[in-house]
């Protein structure tokens, strides 16, 4: 039973600091009951099935666990029976097999050091700040919290995605995780705040580090460098001076694994994915490997749409006559999705070299060229290991084409919402795999010179620099005598790789939540108001507004408010239109930063305004025929007419918050 004592470990921590943060502990029971027997248990029996040769019995859960998620998703029809379906198809693979290989406890203790340490920092950084529903004082939400959570509301209730705020209008979108989340929600009845602000991330985030220790191990074929790779990825940040580093680097872990909760899906799920390629490049498949392949690629291609395209670049780079079956597949899904998911659109990606360095270069070569000098460094630290690989195989050519093809696509597109960073993540854990391939030994002389260099970065008063990219290369110099003073190659990689350790930590005391730059302030009665909605309503039932914008701090001019179909978990009619296609689409073409200020309807939207502000029968009726059967109303965005009390039923009100619902069509 010791070897259990890891995993139980971690377990427990998750435990303990979900019940500080005073999450009831049945939400916590039922939650955990979900993932076992509707995720871990189905995935780890069509895991099995598919698989080619077992391996050892953290492969199977794990991989398995990530092949649940994706059925789980195309399951939705039936997913209150696809688990028990699945059990009595599969269930000649419910015993284990006799595993090859077996962890070592230090390795699995590693590993959920590294866990423990990705945990402590999404709870310090995120959970801890974020209450899944204000209730004694308002809250700040990161502007992209609220508008996911509305997503998964809509896809928990409705199917296609739509807009949550612009009614039905179609919403193609890599929408797995939120499907995730909402079949989550549904099967359990656990408040879906409550799993997108506390249960769901910190389990995600176990599990794509088990999936990248054990993605590693196999591909590498060396146990240690899993949980070398997993601490490179979800532990070390960037190598930097945390108080001053450059705003377009963009980060890997720090504030992505949290802001946006199709980046940790997607990644978790690329790590099994890349497993089953390097498997398919050495010729070590069969029929069923090649139903596996394609099974995690479509899984991959829902989950983020800038994977795919980094995993092909890898294989072109592996080379074409080994690698073009696989190639054949991940291009033919990748196609579908392009189709089927995202409708053809390109989401708001342009062509526009270096456009990530725009806040600062001005055009000028110099710049760009230490710009991207500094991109190099903060980076590729990190990746290091590469140097240090003696032969260069298709599965070495492989990880290096599509981890540098996603820092390629990074500094070569453009974003108005900076989403190009996106594909520099997609591509790291392909880079940190290989990196932790090339590290043979990490003396203990070299991490004392990381941990000392981290100490350095964090707390030393560095002078100002006209730049800040130059104090990316002032901190080089740093690491580099530091390297150079343990006398050793395998030392002077250590330090290298962990230089910038001092990232995680610092974010998470002085940037938490990303501080409140880019926040919505939701009250408790506009929260309530919402809830109420959500309980006196049905998802068929759509909701009339006022409230269009953030209404105050930085974004206040900015289409970004979604706090009212986050928490009613109802589609508004128009509410807010920042983040749509229509808008991403304006912005692409005009090169604009951020969302679209103007909405480009003006007359639906004054339409809409209208029968809040100057309610007459016509107008109302123009509301009804639109599904509208209830108007919130926000009156510090604007106070509604006398008259709307007349022609609708004042049905609840706090505050500045007021709800009307329409009894029928108005004569």
């Amino acid at each position: 039973m010791t070897r259990w004592l890891p995993a139980c470990t971690v377990a427990a921590a998750v435990m303990a600091m979900l019940l500080v943060l005073k999450t009831d502990i049945s939400d916590i029971a039922r939650y955990c009951a979900y993932v076992g027997l509707a995720v871990v248990l189905p995935g780890t029996l069509i895991y099995r099935a598919l698989r080619r040769d077992p391996h050892s019995l953290v492969e199977d859960l794990a991989f398995g666990t990530a092949a649940g998620l994706i059925v789980e998703t195309a399951a939705r029809p039936i997913f209150w029976a696809w688990p028990l379906l699945t059990v009595i198809l599969l269930r000649r693979h419910l015993r284990s097999p006799d595993y090859p290989q077996r962890p070592t406890r230090a390795w699995s203790w590693s590993v959920a050091a590294v866990a423990l340490g990705f945990v402590g920092y999404l709870g310090w950084a995120f959970l801890r700040v974020n209450p899944p529903v204000p209730r004694s004082a308002p809250a700040d939400y990161m502007i992209d919290q609220l508008n996911l959570l509305a997503v998964t509301a809509d896809l928990r209730h409705h199917f296609p995605l739509a807009v949550p705020e612009l009614g039905a209008e179609p919403l193609p979108y890599h929408w797995f995780a939120y499907a995730h989340l909402a079949a989550a929600g549904r099967l359990t009845g656990v408040d879906l705040p409550v799993l997108w602000f506390r249960l769901d991330l910190p389990a995600l985030a176990v599990l794509a580090v088990v999936l990248l220790a054990v993605a590693a191990w196999r591909v590498t074929g060396r146990a240690w460098a899993g949980p070398l790779a997993a601490a490179l990825m979800y532990t070390v940040g960037e190598a930097v001076l945390p108080a001053r580093a450059p705003a377009f680097f963009g980060s890997i872990t720090a504030y992505y694994s949290w802001s946006s909760r199709s980046v940790l899906y997607a990644s978790a799920l690329s790590m099994p994915l890349i497993a089953v390629l390097a498997q398919v490049l050495r010729r070590g498949h069969t029929t069923r490997t090649w139903l596996l392949l394609a099974l995690l690629a479509a899984g991959v291609a829902g989950a983020k749409s800038t994977v795919l395209p980094v995993a092909l670049a890898g294989l072109v780079c592996a080379g074409p006559r080994r690698a073009w079956r696989p190639i054949a597949v991940l291009a033919g899904i990748l196609g579908l999705a392009m189709l089927f998911l995202y409708g053809g659109e390109g989401g708001g990606l342009t062509w526009k070299p270096f456009g990530i360095m725009a806040d600062f270069a001005h055009g000028r070569p110099a710049v760009i060229a230490a710009g991207l000098g500094a991109y190099a460094i903060a980076m590729g630290c990190r990746l290091a290991g590469v140097v240090m690989i003696r032969e260069w195989g298709p599965v070495e050519r492989f990880l290096a084409g599509a981890a540098l093809a996603g820092f390629a696509a990074a500094v070569l597109v453009w974003h108005n919402s900076w989403g190009q960073h996106f594909f520099a993540i997609a591509g790291f854990p392909f880079g940190v795999i290989l990196s932790a391939a090339g590290v043979r030994r990490l003396p203990a002389k070299g991490l004392l010179g990381a941990a000392a260099v981290a100490v350095l970065a964090w707390s030393a008063p560095f002078p100002p620099l006209r730049l800040p990219i130059y104090a990316v290369f002032a901190f080089a110099a740093l690491v580099a005598i530091v390297a150079l003073a343990t006398g050793t190659k395998s030392g002077a990689l250590a330090v290298v790789l962990f230089a910038g350790a001092a990232g995680l930590p610092y974010d998470a005391a002085h940037r938490a939540n990303l501080g409140t730059a880019y926040h919505v302030r939701v009250t408790p009665d506009q929260a309530a108001g919402a809830r109420w909605l959500r309980a006196h309503s049905t998802p068929d039932e759509y909701v009339a507004t006022n409230v269009h914008r953030v209404g105050s701090g930085l974004q206040a001019n900015q289409s970004l408010a979604y706090w009212i179909s986050a928490y009613s978990e109802r589609r508004v009619l128009l509410g807010s239109w920042g983040y749509s296609p229509e808008s991403n689409a304006i912005q692409a073409a005009s090169g604009g930063v951020g969302p679209a200020l103007r909405f480009w309807d003006p007359a639906r939207l004054r339409a809409n305004d209208l029968a809040i502000y100057e309610p007459d029968p016509d107008r109302l009726r123009w509301l009804w025929d639109r599904r509208v059967r209830w108007i919130l109303v926000d009156r510090a965005q604007g106070r509604e007419s006398p008259r709307l009390a007349d022609q609708t039923s004042l049905v609840w009100s706090a505050g500045e918050i007021v709800i009307y619902r329409l009894t029928g069509p108005c004569r």
